[in-house]
């Protein structure tokens, strides 16, 4: 089904996936451990998400100069370097957050620059959406693996924050073994020219202008998702170890909801899918909001991950499919994928952006703006059916 880097592709993924739910999930609680607010931590997220596409333009030049596994090599040094730096820094991460943004920034974007050029390398158009769906569903058991084994340090510690640092210690642990997969895979020599300017706006190229408007207004639903939600979670269920169990169900929920979406997500269905999701989303964010109990919290965030597998499913296949053919057609591959990856960010840090800003004006910033910049999501699904109606491109398969 797959060949053996495209394996090794899916084992570096499931382990980034096991950080990255650590990461989106636990380092946002242990920082707000050190915040006055939810607002102090976008300060983070914002380095963040202006770093990554930073990130991704000199991996490319570093592409160019090597091949896509030393930026993909560099990306898990700087990921060793930031977790370093939580366990040093403890109760000193309050006034650093913009150095610890800027390192997790530029690993993400050294990573993500060199996965996404594998992924096209590696899969075909015939076993892309099986790849996709492999990786969901491997993603979800790492988040399901990530809350138990996060929430195990925190209840066997002899304090909450000796039990933060078991948990960044076991994550080091795991990007070395990362590291030593990313120097198994064999790569071709990258040598493309791109240039990232001239893809940044829209033209009459109907494809680009759809993977641009679908990656910038997903990213303003997902810097909220980043900074807010798993805070919201945390509030709603009152502790550290609660949000933690909490976040196990909504693991298995995720598992099911990408192995369901695998096997019932076709061309034909994917639009009815993909709307449904978005309504999914929007009452789910609505839940959290208004009624604020663990219950509550499990029911909202189940819906938000069935949704999320309902989207992102036709939406990678779809993006990828475009991002492959341009390989062909102009060769400029790093290029678009460098420009996609900054509209995406300048999304996250507009949706991330916003809640500091009205930070300033009322406590009840998160309360209202979450619900609000959910609704990018319908807006993807709008842009979705306008594309695959217009005959432009074919539907995810």
């Amino acid at each position: 089904m797959f060949s053996r880097d495209a394996k090794l592709l899916l084992f570096l993924n499931t382990l980034f996936a096991f950080s990255g739910a650590v990461s989106t999930v636990f380092v946002n609680m242990y920082l707000y451990r050190y915040l006055p607010d939810m607002a102090a931590l976008t300060v983070f997220n914002l380095f963040q998400f202006g770093l990554m596409p930073v990130g991704f333009y000199v991996a490319g030049l570093f592409a160019r100069a090597t091949n896509t596994k030393w930026p993909l090599a560099t990306g898990l040094a700087l990921f060793l370097g930031f977790y370093a730096l939580l366990i040093i820094l403890r109760e000193r991460c309050a006034p650093l957050l913009y150095l610890l943004g800027t390192a997790n920034g530029l690993a993400n974007g050294f990573f993500w620059f060199s996965f996404n050029i594998l992924i096209t390398d590696i899969t075909t158009d015939e076993n892309r959406g099986r790849f996709f769906g492999f990786q969901g569903a491997l993603g979800g058991a790492m988040g399901v693996l990530a809350p138990v084994i996060s929430t195990a340090f925190l209840l066997v510690a002899p304090t909450e924050e000796i039990g933060y640092i078991y948990l960044f210690l076991s994550i080091i642990g795991i990007t070395i073994l990362m590291l030593v997969a990313v120097f198994m895979l064999k790569v071709p020599e990258y040598r493309q020219v791109f240039t990232v300017r001239d893809k940044l706006l829209p033209t009459k190229d109907k494809d680009w202008n759809f993977s641009l408007g679908i990656n910038f207004a997903y990213g303003i639903r997902d810097g909220a998702n980043w900074t807010i939600f798993s805070i919201l979670i945390l509030k709603a269920s009152g502790t550290d170890v609660m949000a933690g169990k909490l976040n196990v169900i909504l693991a298995v929920v995720a598992i099911a909801a990408n192995f369901l979406a695998t096997r019932f997500i076709s061309p034909r269905t994917s639009k009815h899918f993909w709307g449904w999701g978005s309504l999914a989303a929007v009452v789910s964010s609505v839940l959290l909001v208004a009624l604020p109990t663990p219950a509550m919290a499990g029911i909202s965030g189940s819906l938000w991950k069935v949704a999320e597998a309902i989207i992102l499913l036709p939406f990678n296949t779809i993006y990828f499919g475009i991002l492959t053919r341009y390989r062909t057609i102009d060769g400029n591959l790093a290029g678009r994928n460098i420009a996609a990856e900054t509209v995406l960010n300048l999304g996250r840090m507009i949706g991330a952006g916003a809640f500091l800003i009205l930070s300033f004006f009322t406590p009840w910033y998160a309360e209202i703006l979450f619900p609000v910049v959910t609704l990018a999501l319908p807006f993807t699904f709008l842009l979705y059916v306008r594309y695959i109606d217009s005959g432009s491109g074919q539907p995810a398969r």
